[in-house]
């Protein structure tokens, strides 16, 4: 193991005994390893049998992109690694940076629009659409490259940016959105593969923590930064959307460059060969459709959007708009019932009918994967449930400037990232994380979320909820990282990328359900809530002031009836998501419960790593 040897200590014995398990329980008599039983080894064993017979040669039978990476890795330097590291770290704040900005500019975009409540429609789209679209995207990366991935998704990031600036209507913002969430979120994905392809298992957890360090500087900067481009002139959404499309190629090309550059370098040297397919181009055709399997890839992604988007499309009947369903419309129970049947034939066409499977059996039996598939969702449903409201929910109650509301906003981020680098430290000298997640992570995640029932009211000080928060940004600085470091010690080399693609996929899901019913709530109880304590108040009245969103809430006098029944309102919203968040994440404790306690004091990977 090189270099961690040096860490190991007393644990010493125990952990090469673990790490070379495959290999004491599969030797035969003559004491040489019998090939016919590596098929019986776990995947983790096999990887790690690979790594130590063959560490400088890149892997014969690895797909094509794992190969790209491998020989890259061989034959860089220590301090091109870190010095790419350091571009990666610019890279991640610009994400963040663009990230806390985009939040408050969608928001004054749909205020303008007077379509508010449409945002959340727009996200639940996005999330839906985004977040499957990842494992596709994961075997892009096996299959063609990292640097290929890495161009086709800032394409797609960028033509997204130009959509948002340039939209007119909610539609356009909406469409817009999706196609800049794909590329953002693969962009985001394939920087973290490439943390994964260049560090042992067991410094992992840091190098991905320090990673996203950014965002305890973007939290500050970038509420600033939003509120000069919106303070006064709501219009300017657009430039403070379109300034990231011309500032963006100059961040993430030269990383392309660099990762191209040591490709190269290693086909110079002969490390990395690649053989001529032989197929013609209707052959390449097939090759490919059968490698993304394209047609499981339609059939969950419809299942996930039929079954999904009738919440949000609900809403929108909630402000008297026609083309929209109710919940006892025909088009909502179609939708919903064709979503759930659509389930089930994906797993028969993946079980049955596929020549290439959307995803391995073998991962997906595994109850460490499943059970981290299962954190993940929960952890983003309950965020979502509540978060996605929080915002107007400071400007309107609180009246908080819009710098100030963005501040309470990124409490998440500052203390997750603060948090996490001291997480990855603790993984890296104990070797372990399950039950630091079980014990420390989700329980005071939930404390954060259950207290937030109590104490999110218009009542309430600002500073319960900032202790709340706090909460929850420890929490989840602990489970995000721990559910990744789950399935990655779980897999084999080739798996990490549709693995994390699988945690980003559930997480973007639970998100998109978490807005789903955020919006639900919302757009059924606020105007409820708010004629209620209006003398004579009508519907209509509340729906007006609805619609309007914090532009139009904003400008009712304090003290006023419609300014303290527009408090009670949101009050109302914010207690019911609350519980419903509270509610779904108490399934993380058994998911957790479910993992296998893993000692990740292997390198996993070959070549020149931090």
């Amino acid at each position: 193991m090189g270099m961690m040897d040096m860490f190991r200590g007393g644990r010493r014995e125990q952990t090469i005994a673990e790490n070379r398990e495959f290999s004491e329980k599969h030797m035969n008599a003559s004491g040489t390893s019998d090939s016919e039983s590596d098929s019986n080894i776990s995947l983790e064993a096999r990887d790690q049998k690979e790594v130590e017979v063959n560490p400088n040669q890149v892997t014969a039978d690895a797909q094509l992109g794992v190969q790209k990476a491998e020989a890259a890795a061989l034959v860089w330097s220590k301090k091109a690694v870190y010095l790419t590291y350091g571009w990666i770290w610019i890279c991640f704040f610009m994400l963040a940076f663009q990230s806390a900005i985009l939040f408050q500019a969608g928001n004054a975009a749909f205020a303008v629009w007077y379509t508010a409540p449409a945002y959340g429609t727009a996200q639940v789209l996005s999330g839906i659409i985004g977040g499957i679209i990842k494992i596709p995207i994961a075997k892009v990366l096996n299959l063609w490259g990292r640097t290929e991935g890495f161009l086709v998704m800032f394409v797609v990031y960028e033509i997204g940016i130009i959509v948002l600036a340039t939209c007119n209507d909610p539609y356009g913002y909406a469409a817009g959105y999706t196609l800049f969430l794909i590329g953002y979120d693969a962009l985001y994905m394939i920087l973290d593969i490439f943390i994964a392809d260049t560090s042992s298992l067991r410094i992992r957890a840091f190098t991905w923590a320090f990673a996203n360090t950014p965002f305890i500087a973007t939290a500050f900067i970038g509420p600033l930064a939003a509120q000069s481009f919106l303070q006064g002139r709501p219009w300017m959404w657009r430039w403070a959307i379109g300034a990231f499309g011309i500032i963006q190629p100059f961040v993430f090309l030269p990383l392309a460059v660099v990762f191209k550059f040591y490709q190269r370098k290693a086909t110079k040297l002969g490390l990395f060969i690649r053989k001529p397919s032989g197929r013609t181009v209707w052959g390449s055709i097939v090759h490919y459709f059968h490698e993304f399997d394209v047609i499981g890839c339609i059939l969950i992604i419809a299942s996930f959007v039929l079954f999904l988007l009738p919440f949000a499309l609900v809403s929108q009947g909630t402000n008297q708009v026609p083309a929209y369903p109710t919940y006892s419309s025909g088009l909502f129970i179609g939708m919903v019932v064709s979503g759930v049947v659509l389930f089930p034939i994906f797993v028969i066409w993946e079980r049955f009918f596929a020549r290439v499977q959307f995803m391995r059996w073998e991962l997906l039996q595994n109850r460490t994967i499943l059970g981290s598939c299962v954190v993940a969702f929960v952890l983003y449903f309950n965020f979502y449930a509540w978060d996605n409201t929080l915002f107007n929910f400071l400007l309107i109650v609180y009246r908080t400037t819009q710098a100030d509301a963005g501040y309470v906003l990124q409490i998440y981020n500052v203390g997750s990232c603060f948090w996490g680098p001291i997480f990855g430290l603790w993984v890296y000298y104990t070797k372990r994380f399950k039950y630091f997640s079980l014990f420390f992570g989700a329980p005071i995640y939930i404390l954060g979320t259950g207290l937030m029932i109590y104490f999110r009211t218009n009542e309430g000080p600002l500073g319960y909820l900032i202790m709340c928060q706090i909460f929850i940004a420890f929490g989840g600085g602990t489970l995000v990282i721990a559910e990744q470091l789950a399935v990655m010690a779980a897999s084999d080399r080739d798996g990490i990328p549709l693995m994390l693609s699988l945690i980003y996929t559930f997480t973007s899901v639970g998100g998109a359900v978490g807005s789903a019913v955020a919006v639900s709530i919302y757009s059924n109880v606020w105007p409820g809530a708010w004629a209620s304590r209006i003398p004579g108040g009508s519907l209509q009245d509340a729906t007006t002031a609805f619609a309007g969103g914090f532009l139009t809430q904003t400008a009712f006098e304090i003290g006023s009836p419609e300014q303290l029944a527009t408090n009670f309102a949101w009050s109302r919203v914010q207690y019911y998501q609350c519980i419903a968040a509270t509610a779904v994440f108490a399934l993380a404790f058994p998911a957790i419960f479910a993992w296998k306690n893993y000692n990740v004091d292997r390198k996993q990977n070959k070549g020149t790593m931090i």
